[in-house]
């Protein structure tokens, strides 16, 4: 099994079918990679989602990792990597092999501060890192990624309406 290939250039519009058949797709090439874990990590916010339906597909914990460098216009700025102190978890302990998940590597400086910061903090025996996507531009590449996008477009993903919405545009 291996990644899907997106040639767009400029915006990638992705619907909740299609984000949802990622996930499912990312699943499938953790799943055949064999990499074990004990524990996905998701960054958040981008890769809760993903995260969530990983842990529920391979019946292991979630983690919660906060981390953020976008901001700016319509969170559309790449700006310096803002990582939290601690983890979110329920977990008596962590495990020694870790599954770190986001929605896109872009740049590659969050996935790097992620896993800089989880070697330096928790030391793992392993660290398997899989994304949705992974931009042609990026200087990290994770170990899986659901789909390659070789021209580095914008990805308008269905949950980004919701970054514009108040509530009283709800009524």
């Amino acid at each position: 099994m291996k990644p899907l290939v997106d040639p767009t250039a400029g915006q990638l519009v992705v619907s909740w079918d299609q984000y949802h058949a990622l996930i499912e797709h990312l699943a499938l090439l953790v799943h055949h990679h064999g990499c074990p874990f004990d524990q996905v990590v998701a960054l958040s916010r981008g890769g809760l989602r993903v995260g969530d339906t990983l842990s529920r597909i391979f019946n292991r914990p979630l983690v919660v990792m906060a981390i953020s460098s976008y901001g700016g216009a319509n969170g559309r700025e790449q700006g310096s990597v803002r990582v939290g102190q601690s983890l979110a978890h329920t977990c008596p302990r962590l495990g020694s092999h870790l599954l770190l998940v986001d929605d896109l590597t872009d740049s590659g400086a969050t996935l790097r501060a992620a896993t800089t910061w989880l070697r330096q903090s928790i030391n793992p025996d392993s660290l398997s890192t899989a994304v949705l996507w992974l931009k042609g531009h990026s200087a990290v590449r994770p170990h899986l990624w659901a789909m390659e996008l070789p021209a580095s477009p914008w990805i308008l993903q269905p949950f980004e309406r919701y970054e514009q919405l108040t509530p009283a545009a709800l009524m």
